[in-house]
């Protein structure tokens, strides 16, 4: 037997092909169409490529952010559906997808941050997340600002007002 057909059979006999396409179209008997995937994935894709359009970085952490949250809120949606019994839900059977998908998303972004992590020590990074790298350059910047910030304020940066206004031999303010 080729692996298709065991998995088949396998996904037969737990029935998940029934579930899994009930979680979909709302009823296993009922195939699925353009409308059905729409509705059960199209929030999932939205919301993948708002997450690539918003990361920081190169086109590879794009894809990868947006690719991985995608996937993990469809999968997150159908499986949570699928796991509980699209009969059993009814008419409620998209607030199960929707509150699988916001799990699947959280559990995209952990894959997705550890992918984007791999990439960058790969590329020779420190191994770090955009968002990281974006932290941690802020950081750098502020520190640099508050030490010219300091320096001029307490006159010791030549050509400044300030240097006027300090009384060389004690290094105090003059009234």
């Amino acid at each position: 037997m080729a692996k298709a057909q065991i998995l088949r059979k396998a996904g037969e006999a737990l029935g998940l092909g029934g579930r899994l396409k009930a979680a979909i179209t709302g009823s296993a008997s009922k195939n699925i169409d353009l409308a059905d995937l729409a509705g059960t994935f199209g929030f999932d894709i939205l919301f993948g490529g708002l997450a690539a359009a918003q990361t920081p970085g190169d086109l590879g952490d794009k894809l990868i952010a947006g690719t991985t949250q995608a996937i993990g809120g469809g999968l997150g949606g159908v499986g949570l559906t699928a796991a509980i019994g699209p009969q059993r839900l009814g008419k409620y059977r998209f607030l199960s997808d929707m509150a699988g998908s916001v799990g699947g998303d959280f559990a995209g972004m952990a894959v997705g941050d550890n992918a984007m992590r791999l990439k960058d020590a790969i590329g020779g990074g420190e191994g770090q997340t955009p968002y990281e790298r974006m932290g941690a350059e802020q950081q750098q910047q502020l520190a640099e600002e508050l030490r010219k910030q300091i320096l001029t304020q307490y006159g010791l940066v030549p050509g400044t007002r300030e240097q006027y206004a300090v009384d060389p031999s004690t290094g105090m303010g003059v009234a």
